[in-house]
């Protein structure tokens, strides 16, 4: 298949990583990752967040496939959804850590940034 082939592909993968470029969302994800479950309200108490804001954005991390919910009596439990992501972000951080002060510097990043 040649990368410019499949727009579809494209278009899932433009709104995949999309999802992850935004703050709370990632906030909301790295403590998924290191309590594996939480409910809105531990969530949005730990990142000192409005429940309703942690609510909005677990909504939109649950429809792109990023995070699971599941009942719990009455409470939503909510966890990353499966290994595949975990992998995924887990090598995101890594990447990150290891390659920090390029991308702090990336000259992409500064342009985009300014404007906005």
């Amino acid at each position: 298949m040649s990368q410019f082939s499949n727009e579809n592909l494209l278009l899932e993968l433009e709104i995949f990583f999309s999802t992850l470029s935004d703050k709370t969302r990632l906030e909301i994800i790295l403590y998924l990752l290191e309590k594996e479950k939480a409910t809105v309200q531990e969530i949005s108490t730990d990142l000192n967040k409005s429940q309703s804001l942690i609510s909005h954005h677990l909504a939109y991390l649950r429809n792109c496939g990023i995070v699971r919910v599941e009942r719990n009596g009455k409470y939503s439990v909510y966890s990353v959804s499966d290994k595949d992501v975990k992998e995924i972000l887990q090598i995101a951080i890594k990447h990150t850590r290891n390659y920090s002060e390029s991308i702090l510097s990336c000259d992409v990043m500064k342009e985009e940034k300014k404007s906005s």
